[in-house]
């Protein structure tokens, strides 16, 4: 195994492995320059990620005087994790490599309100599957990141919400899954991962919020690289920001919360209430795709879809307002299953609300755009976790084959 000092840190080495996926390759001055890390300290960076394996000199560049600087590259094939966004309505799971390309993906059924043993069963079922397609090494593996509901206990491995049923709330969901596959599993809120998935591929800079939508709506902040998670991983709970003060209670204690009044379950129960609408679009499956079937059918121009939307577009900036008001960012990114087929339309109008409302406005705009795959951008980041995990341990070593349980 090879491992190292306690005083490798997570600023340091995933920033710099970041760095030099981003731009391909790149010279020690350069990576010390774009960081503000002084060249001892980067060459100690890099040093420590040669001798993990994560990356190699690839080349040589003319410098302005003395010796050409040399060029660190990724080894793209060094490891490879495995990142699943598993919600009430879908699933996504992909096999990454340490590029951040995507080596496989399987798309599945979400957790519904089935027996959780069920759900984890299925979930270790589709890893072996991949694992198996994707024919990487047993041992390359470093583990698997589950992005899922929050609130959350992550160092415990478990949910602390009794939602879609009761049995979410304290379920060993990490121990379970890794025992079922005998990789290690790392638990991240959704809209988090989303963000660090984003960060992952070199997206957004190194602060900005994130606005997380599937079965329901979420939120996430990146702050100066890092993830914003509060106490319980659940640091933006952007679904139960009051968009109505006078509103509806709302059974988390407030009222006029955004997700009920706005989410993709109230706008397809309003749709459903609209018995021609709900039978030109065929809804009645389950909350996610009918949603999406609104979403694409505002997006072809039905005026009763499109009125629903842009509905719940405009409720949905208000909200994102605020977010954007406590934090002070200056991108906004929409990721999540929920904006598949409809992300324009909500971009569009955040665009708007944004750039009129927000109290730097005249100092700064606020740029919104779509995740680059708004499907599996929560897979993405729940792999990345499970690399940061690695970087920042006191003692961070590759599993080897004798490592890793099968």
């Amino acid at each position: 195994m090879r491992s190292f000092g306690a005083d490798t840190r997570l600023p340091t080495l995933a920033v710099v492995l970041d760095l030099i996926r981003e731009r391909g390759a790149a010279s020690r001055v350069e990576l010390a320059e774009a960081t503000g890390m002084t060249q001892a300290t980067m060459t100690h960076a890099v040093r420590k990620l040669t001798a993990l394996g994560l990356v190699h000199e690839v080349g040589t560049v003319p410098a302005n005087r003395g010796t050409p600087r040399r060029l660190i590259g990724i080894r793209d094939d060094a490891c490879y994790m495995v990142g699943v966004q598993l919600d009430q309505f879908a699933a996504v799971a992909v096999v990454v490599d340490l590029a951040g390309r995507v080596v496989v993906r399987h798309d599945m059924p979400g957790s519904g309100k089935r027996p959780l043993a069920s759900v984890v069963a299925d979930l270790a079922g589709h890893v072996r599957a991949m694992l198996e397609d994707a024919a990487v090494p047993r041992d390359k593996v470093l583990g698997i990141g589950l992005a899922t509901y929050g609130p959350q206990d992550r160092e415990a491995g478990v949910v602390i919400t009794p939602h879609p049923t009761p049995e979410w709330t304290g379920y060993p969901l990490a121990e379970t899954l890794a025992a079922a596959t005998g990789l290690p599993v790392a638990l991240e809120n959704d809209a988090t991962a989303a963000g660090i998935g984003v960060q992952t591929l070199g997206g957004s800079g190194s602060s900005f919020a994130v606005v997380f939508m599937s079965g329901g709506i979420g939120g996430g902040v990146i702050l100066d690289g890092h993830p914003y998670r509060g106490v319980t991983s659940n640091g933006v709970e952007l679904g139960h920001i009051s968009v109505d003060a006078l509103g509806e209670d709302c059974p988390c204690g407030n009222r006029g919360c955004l997700d009920p009044v706005a989410g993709p379950r109230p706008v397809v129960e309003r749709a459903m209430e609209d018995p021609q609408l709900a039978a030109r679009l065929g809804l009645g499956t389950d909350t996610l795709t009918d949603f999406n079937r609104v979403g694409r059918a505002a997006r072809e121009g039905d005026p009763a879809a499109a009125a629903l939307i842009a509905d719940s577009a405009q409720r949905l900036a208000v909200a994102t307002v605020t977010l954007v008001n406590m934090f002070d960012v200056g991108r906004v990114v929409l990721a999540g299953k929920a904006f598949a087929e409809s992300g324009q339309a909500y971009r569009d109008v955040l665009d708007e609300w944004l750039n009129r409302s927000v109290f730097m406005r005249h100092v700064h705009t606020v740029e919104v755009e779509l995740a680059g795959d708004v499907a599996q951008a929560a897979a993405l980041g729940g792999a990345a976790v499970v690399l940061r995990n690695l970087l920042e341990s006191p003692n961070p070593e590759l599993p080897t084959a004798h490592s890793v349980p099968r």
